[in-house]
């Protein structure tokens, strides 16, 4: 490494540094870094003369494309120089990256993981040498005012080659045009007759020329214009409202960020890995979807928020600043750098039997604060539903890649201290090189198997369950019981479920312990048990805060939101009268939609889709979920009134709280909080007027806001699980038991 004494050299390589040059002038400015270039004429083609004395002097040096620069440099490097290969989506139909030398490599970046999980298993690239780094966006640049009619402007950012899909950005034009005259859409970019190795073929020349057949030979003539190519794109972004990314792949999609950035509507396809890039952006299937989404932005009270939120999104993610920053500190070598997780000798091993795969799990951020609070005592072992190897892989719970690891015998770390795993007791490929336990019948025995490896045979082992069933298959394990619905109920119906209430009177006084979540499930089940805690439930309070909007009404319609499973216990019949009662509201409900549970509700269910105020997203992720009802006017808990849902503390409510905005609920028994913070209404009348009084009330302002939020604030994870951590083995700090009411304090 060099002396301190001096910048660091660090010699850059690659056939085009375009895509590199805005970062290496950031770093430049920092003044510790000197900069030289080794550029390729192509792909594999060099000067050897310049490529040695680059050698010679770099300290630092970075193959900028994983094409032969970075397989000459793996190969050549000296011992004290640090490698580092960037690699960025078109090396992967190449033979390049598979002939690099890896042991002379200190970093793989990528810009996106599916890129990552792809080249990962194509290219055998050790997983623990790879890592995401988004591209850089000099947010600044782009926060200018937009002219006068901007949220009628599509805008597409480079429309070569065919894979990027302008044919589905007319689509979605010709759909908006039908109703509002005053939609057009801007195409920047290059010309693809200009590019000779595109216009050469004839698939990509015979798709753009049908494409502009189309465009001059429709009502599409006057709609389209068509903007050179250049580095005005800040100042073009000032004429566009929404920017698409219908792509059929990308591995980041710059035009994406550069339009949030600008205030511009992101409406992105969902190619692979634009939910992890952006996971707080809607993603749409269909010109239809892209143009409903543009629609309800450009009428809704919720777009003006949606507009700035996504510039705060991209400034918080991709900004100069903060991609610089990371790379400020992987060139010079303070970065730190990820170890991969092992359990440690002498720790107990908590064993959660999840109900859903780790990533969507509703416990799992109460389950990760509740690590860290046990810190050094636990290993978190995460058992994910499934025992059929070839089932998960047909339903796609998980990636090739990691399945084989876990077949293999490898734990997945998700943290510091837990890790996943899954119990295979059949279904493995023959040519899936699998461990010693895995494919045993019984999966207590396949568990046993991975415990005794990783752990060790000593390993004092409690398991954590959720449900009675869960805790019946344990033969007579150590294990703590959550109880956070009433599984001895049907959800819909409220009706008790024999075998469950015999299943839960057998296991309640087995448990080592037992969390209530709310007071009517301790007043019902307690007395079976003289090991028990009242523990409400908390909230993931960080991503719902983030998105709160800035004070002050937004113009457009008034927008009623849901977070959620939509199941047999949402009030269907309650909500299509409400929503006919209100058609200057839109409700949208996200959440997946349990068809098999609806029964007779799917009428409804069908019904309410058909009416003009009311949008179903499905299923949607944490960030995209915590940034969208942070921006409606109003959230529902409109759920069914009965023995089960007495029972429920919902989580939503506290996640609710955390944005500030006003909540409407039925009347659940778990639950006492007062007006103004939450209003309480039963039957269609009064959630009609409810809601009205959120919309035009008191229950919006901010000292209410201000209320709601301090009471989630309270609910915090990292606060409420030291009580769940206090309960184990050597963990330190007194079991409170006293059932306190979860009451909320007057406003």
């Amino acid at each position: 490494m060099a002396s301190t004494s001096r910048k660091i050299r660090v010699g850059v390589s690659g056939h085009d540094l375009k895509f590199w040059y805005p970062l290496q002038k950031a770093l430049e400015a920092t003044g510790r870094y000197e900069f030289r270039e080794d550029v390729w004429t192509g792909h594999d083609t060099h000067d050897q003369a310049s490529s040695q004395t680059l050698l010679e002097w770099a300290d630092v040096l970075v193959a900028e494309w994983a094409l032969a620069n970075a397989v000459y440099y793996s190969r050549h490097k000296r011992p004290h120089q640090r490698l580092i290969v960037r690699l960025h989506l078109q090396e992967r139909g190449t033979p390049y990256p598979a002939d690099i030398d890896y042991s002379n490599v200190e970093r793989v970046v990528f810009v996106g993981e599916h890129i990552l999980r792809e080249c990962v298993e194509k290219f055998a690239i050790p997983r623990d040498i790879c890592m995401v780094l988004g591209n850089f966006v000099d947010v600044a640049r782009y926060s200018l005012p937009k002219f006068g009619g901007a949220e009628y402007t599509l805008g597409i950012i480079g429309t070569a080659p065919s894979r990027k899909r302008l044919d589905l950005a007319l689509d979605t034009l010709e759909l908006l045009a039908r109703h509002d005259d005053r939609y057009c859409l801007r195409v920047k970019g290059a010309s693809p007759a200009s590019i000779p190795w595109l216009w050469a073929r004839t698939a990509e020349r015979e798709y753009y020329q049908q494409v502009y057949s189309r465009i001059n030979s429709g009502p599409l003539r006057h709609r389209v214009i068509f903007d050179p190519q250049g580095n005005d794109v800040h100042h073009w972004l000032q004429m566009v409202g929404s920017i698409l990314s219908p792509s059929d792949f990308e591995s980041f999609h710059m035009a994406v960020s550069e339009g949030a950035a600008s205030g511009a509507i992101p409406v992105v396809w969902s190619w692979e890995g634009a939910s992890e890039i952006y996971p707080e952006f809607p993603l749409v299937g269909s010109a239809e979807e892209a143009a409903a989404l543009i629609d309800f932005g450009n009428r809704s009270a919720a777009g003006p928020r949606y507009r700035e939120q996504v510039r705060e999104v991209i400034r918080a993610r991709y900004d100069s600043a903060v991609i610089m920053g990371q790379w400020d500190d992987l060139m010079s070598g303070s970065a730190v750098v990820p170890r991969q997780p092992k359990p440690a000798s002498g720790r107990g091993v908590l064993v959660v039997w999840a109900i859903d795969n780790w990533r969507t799990f509703h416990r799992r951020e109460m389950l990760e604060a509740l690590a860290k609070n046990f810190g050094a005592q636990f290993d978190m072992l995460v058992i994910e539903p499934g025992n059929h190897y070839e089932t998960i892989v047909k339903l796609g719970w998980s990636d090739n890649v990691e399945m084989q690891r876990i077949a293999g015998g490898e734990l997945v770390a998700a943290a510091e201290n837990i890790y996943r795993a899954r119990l295979f007791t059949g279904g493995i490929d023959q040519g899936v090189s699998k461990a010693g336990y895995q494919g045993a019948v019984d999966p207590l025995k396949v568990l046993d198997g991975l415990i005794a490896q990783h752990f060790g045979d000593a390993a004092d082992v409690v398991h954590w369950v959720y449900k009675p069933d869960q805790a019946q298959r344990l033969s007579g394990r150590k294990f703590v019981y959550e109880v956070y619905d009433d599984y001895t109920f049907d959800f819909g119906t409220g009706e008790p479920i024999p075998r469950m209430v015999e299943a839960e009177r057998e296991i309640l006084p087995k448990a080592e312990h037992v969390f209530f979540t709310s007071q009517p499930l301790m007043d019902r089940k307690g007395r079976l048990t003289t090991r028990a805690s009242l523990v409400g439930n908390g909230v993931n309070y960080e991503p719902f805060a983030r998105f709160r909007p800035k004070a002050g009404q937004a113009r457009g319609r008034p927008v009623a939101g849901y977070l959620g499973n939509l199941s047999d216990f949402f009030d269907w019949n309650l909500m299509h009268e409400v929503c006919i009662a209100l058609p200057d509201v839109d409700f949208v409900l996200h959440g997946q939609i349990e068809v098999d549970k609806l029964g007779e509700h799917q009428a409804v269910h069908a019904a309410m889709t058909r009416l003009p105020n009311v949008v179903f997203t499905g299923r949607v992720g944490r960030e995209l979920g915590a940034a969208a009802v942070a921006r409606y006017d109003v959230l529902l808990i409109p759920f069914v009134v009965n023995e089960a849902m007495h029972a429920v503390n919902p989580l939503k409510l506290w996640e609710y709280y955390a944005t500030g905005r006003p909540v409407v609920t039925t009347p659940m028994d778990a639950i006492q909080e007062r007006e103004p913070l939450a209003i309480t209404a039963h039957g269609v009348d009064a959630w009609v007027a409810a809601i009205k009084r959120c919309l035009d009330g008191d229950a919006a302002a901010v000292e209410i806001a201000e209320a709601r939020i301090a009471r989630a604030e309270q609910h915090r994870w990292e606060e409420i699980t030291r009580r769940h951590a206090s309960v184990l083995p050597g963990v330190p700090g007194p079991v409170h038991d006293s059932p306190n009411r979860l009451t909320a304090t007057p406003a």
